[in-house]
């Protein structure tokens, strides 16, 4: 098992990318009764098209079963954009080691922010792990109330 970068721009690893993260965010849809989320309506070309930069988890086969993306919001800002694992390995780490790859990978960001819907507890709790501290709250549509989390510098 290992944590590589993916080129999102190249077709195979946005193809990859786009078949974990739909079964993994319809996980997230149904743990907060959301049907529509955001991450369900990208296709192959949005996600080659995000800017973000990321990180793959694959199996011992070479499969693809977790991602993690994030972008820079300023010098020395950066924000997680998207955390996922296939439904199959979940609860096994992988999404707090792709974290700890992510926050390793750009070891000048002295900040660094995320988003989650305030139902998704299991990814809350992941970011408040890793020292991520819940700021504010907002809703983007009706439905949806989503927690902004800072990382501070002392929390590196």
């Amino acid at each position: 098992m290992e944590i590589i970068p993916l080129d999102i721009r190249q077709r195979e690893a946005a193809e990859e990318v786009w078949a974990l993260q739909h079964p993994a965010y319809r996980v997230e849809a149904n743990l907060i009764g959301v049907a529509d989320l955001p991450p369900l309506k990208d296709t192959i070309q949005t996600l080659q098209e995000c800017g973000e930069s990321f990180l793959g988890y694959r199996d011992e086969e070479g499969e693809l079963i977790g991602a993690v993306s994030y972008e820079r919001d300023g010098p020395d800002r950066l924000s997680i954009c998207r955390v996922m694992v296939h439904p199959n390995a979940m609860r096994q780490g992988i999404g707090a080691k792709l974290l700890t790859e992510a926050l390793a990978a750009e070891p000048a960001a002295s900040t660094w922010g995320v988003t989650a819907e305030i139902r998704n507890s299991p990814a809350l709790r992941l970011y408040e792990k890793f020292g991520f501290e819940r700021k504010m709250t907002f809703s983007p549509v009706p439905e949806i109330t989503m927690v902004q989390l800072i990382r501070p510098p002392s929390a590196s």
